[in-house]
């Protein structure tokens, strides 16, 4: 790599780390303020917290990549334009993709790691982030037991008028609604949840148990010292849930179960198609940035109407590919212009790329 040319991709990388950066973290504040009262009313963790937040990321980076690299080439080669760099170098005999191939290789970098987002990170975070759903909403043992406070899960509801620093709880009050043929409400002096297994337990003394049944309204009272109640009582957590189209490798959105429906192969299809198409926009986005800010000739006053033309390019080409992208889900037909609209941007891009600069008369 020669001087220019290090000279505009450390430049490029530095803009496109600033923008990432940027964007992530704006991201991370919006969804912490979403995630404030789940965090609160299921006892989450800290540390769980931020796990959550690692296992959205894949999904966004798809999307924040392109958009840093765009916005990064605008900003960078703006300047370098404003500060008649990119005239010296033309005027060194350089091309236009001569001057773009620094960022032409960083593009590539980052579109392999976009299929690397694609086909293992971002199904992998979606199963690890469903299941840790999953454990969230049925993890009794988490739940954080605050005194005077209703805590509900599931159908479950505990009430504690006190609780130690041993987390012993007393005055306990329990209504379980899971079943659809009885309720049961529970109070007892005392108590203590203790996690076994799979299990979570609840050991409960001195206190009453009421079964009421909700197909002959009867209800039974029974009156006890020692009393053991399983939180966890009919849940499946071993259970391997049935992976939709966004938490499945590619691998196996090629070969579903034979018993999938016509709906879900529909949402496989399109989903395949996604995986193949996305990884690709830091390659269009940057072209269409570099075709659009080298065009026509350059000037100190500014470039602004080459950065809203790419603006303005890039957002018709997110458009129609979204679009292709949901029709191809009912419509089959759609998969060739999907193909077509992302061969003729490149096209198009590299046709301006490739056109001599214009001499002034």
């Amino acid at each position: 790599m020669n001087l220019y040319s290090r000279y505009i991709f450390t430049k490029t990388v530095t803009g496109f780390a600033g923008f990432i950066s940027i964007l992530i973290s704006l991201i991370w504040f919006s969804r912490a303020i979403g995630l404030v009262r789940y965090v609160t009313e299921n006892g989450v963790k800290l540390s769980q917290f931020l796990y959550l937040f690692v296992l959205i990321l894949p999904w966004l980076l798809l999307f924040i990549i392109p958009v840093s690299i765009f916005a990064a080439i605008l900003m960078i080669y703006s300047r370098l334009i404003s500060s008649n760099e990119i005239t010296i170098l033309k005027n060194s005999g350089l091309t236009k993709l001569a001057i773009c191939r620094p960022i032409a290789g960083f593009a590539i970098i980052c579109s392999v790691f976009c299929f690397l987002i694609s086909f293992y990170l971002m199904p992998f975070a979606n199963q690890q982030l469903r299941l840790l759903r999953f454990d969230f909403r049925n993890n009794y043992t988490s739940l954080a037991f605050n005194p005077q406070t209703f805590e509900t899960l599931n159908n479950l509801t505990i009430y504690a008028k006190n609780r130690d620093e041993k987390n012993n709880l007393f005055g306990i009050l329990l209504h379980d609604e899971r079943s659809k043929k009885y309720s049961i409400t529970i109070t007892a002096q005392k108590g203590n949840i203790v996690a076994e297994e799979s299990s979570a337990l609840l050991y409960m003394e001195d206190g009453t148990v009421q079964k009421f049944n909700n197909e002959d309204n009867k209800s039974e009272i029974l009156n006890f010292d020692n009393y053991v109640f399983n939180l966890t009582e009919g849940k499946q957590n071993n259970h391997t849930p049935r992976w939709n189209a966004k938490e499945r490798f590619f691998q196996d959105l090629l070969e579903p179960e034979a018993d999938t429906d016509y709906l879900e192969l529909e949402k496989f299809r399109a989903e395949i198609h996604q995986r193949i198409v996305f990884p690709l926009f830091p390659i269009i986005f940057s072209l269409i940035a570099l075709s659009c800010i080298l065009h026509g000739q350059f000037s100190r006053k500014g470039t602004l109407s080459n950065v809203l033309m790419a603006i303005f390019i890039a957002t018709v080409f997110l458009a129609t590919t979204l679009t292709f992208c949901d029709l191809i889900a009912s419509a089959p037909g759609c998969i060739p212009l999907l193909y077509l609209n992302v061969a003729l941007f490149i096209a198009v891009s590299l046709k301006f790329l490739t056109n001599n600069y214009r001499k002034k008369s």
